[in-house]
């Protein structure tokens, strides 16, 4: 009984000094003076107010983060090395001038934008080179299409007025007369289909 109270007072103490040398880690020392650290975080063209990038002392539990503003405040001691980061931003280590006298320090801090470069990838549907080759092969590729030569026309007979019988006076006043007969009655020919709202009448 006696042992198991001497381990449980060794294991009690020990978590007491643990807890003492971390809070002593995260508090400043007591020689050095407290300042009051504030300002503003911008990306790279100063132009654009960063929120939610991270502040913050390393190994310690001091930090905070930008507001929609890009305002950031927390207190920081002589000599402490404040980190600035965010996600597609370069890390910016400041470390706080040993030589400022005063109880607040305001910076304006600039961002310089980090280019994520993935490394190329070559996707394929098929498992090996040598599959990728012979589905190549397999491919049907269209028929090229043929030169097709211009279809010729029948020739066409035409009659040479030479080759026609002569008409005489008579005949060719006679041939005169009816073409201008068929000229007059075609003028008043009722045609042979009506048609009435597209149905034919005859």
């Amino acid at each position: 009984m006696k042992r198991n109270t001497a381990i449980y007072s060794v294991a009690l103490l020990f978590l007491l000094l643990s807890n003492e040398v971390s809070l002593a880690q995260n508090l400043p020392a007591p020689n050095k003076q407290v300042i009051q650290f504030s300002g503003m975080v911008y990306g790279g063209d100063s132009l654009t107010a960063l929120e939610g990038v991270a502040v913050y002392v390393p190994g310690t539990t001091r930090g905070t983060h930008t507001r929609k503003s890009g305002y950031f405040s927390m207190p920081v001691v002589v000599g402490d090395t404040v980190v600035f980061g965010a996600l597609g931003f370069e890390k910016l280590y400041l470390t706080v001038p040993a030589e400022n006298q005063e109880k607040q320090l305001t910076l304006k801090i600039l961002l310089e934008r980090r280019e994520n470069k993935l490394p190329t990838v070559d996707v394929m549907p098929w498992a090996t080179e040598y599959d990728l080759r012979q589905a190549v092969l397999r491919t049907k590729l269209p028929e090229e299409p043929k030169d097709q030569l211009p279809t010729i026309p029948p020739t066409v007979v035409y009659k040479s007025i030479t080759d026609m019988p002569a008409m005489g006076a008579e005949a060719n006043f006679k041939y005169g007369q009816k073409l201008l007969q068929d000229q007059r009655e075609s003028r008043y020919r009722v045609p042979d289909i009506l048609k009435i709202f597209s149905i034919p009448i005859r």
